[in-house]
């Protein structure tokens, strides 16, 4: 994060929009949507400034893995009483974590309960090898607006 933060502020929005739809290497438009347009693979677009901060929204373009976005990522508990899980992230707090498996409803496994916890990573490409870090800086510039 730290050799990227200048892509934290400044950038220009509108070239971070053309980047999001137009940029041929990123492809955000693939797996992302915005206004009802684009894939479901990742978090819809629309108001994320409003969701996560500045700081999140680089780090989820640089290290994908870092943080998933509930309702996307996996993960595979073992359980202190050998019951395994794997599963959808829908929510996690220090407390506990709610896991989807397959057509199932809903678990919410209590912290404590849980032996170990390992997460699957992103399947997003890691943007540092498809974009400049100014390119980088307007798409973060764009999001950044994307408030409701």
């Amino acid at each position: 994060m730290a050799s990227y933060a200048s892509s934290l502020n400044g950038g220009d929005p509108n070239r971070g929009r053309r980047i999001f739809f137009q940029n041929q290497n990123a492809q955000c438009m693939r797996c992302h949507s915005y206004d009802d347009k684009g894939g479901n693979a990742g978090p819809r677009l629309n108001g994320v400034a409003g969701r996560i901060s500045r700081e999140q929204i680089l780090q989820a373009l640089i290290n994908p893995s870092a943080r998933l976005a509930p309702g996307f990522g996996m993960v595979s508990l073992e359980l202190k009483d050998g019951k395994k899980i794997f599963g959808t992230i829908q929510n996690e707090s220090k407390t506990s974590i709610t896991v989807k498996e397959g057509s199932d409803p809903d678990k919410t496994i209590a912290a404590a309960d849980i032996k170990s916890k390992k997460y699957a990573l992103s399947s997003m490409p890691d943007m540092k090898t498809l974009l400049s870090k100014k390119e980088i800086r307007d798409v973060v510039s764009f999001l950044a607006t994307l408030k409701e």
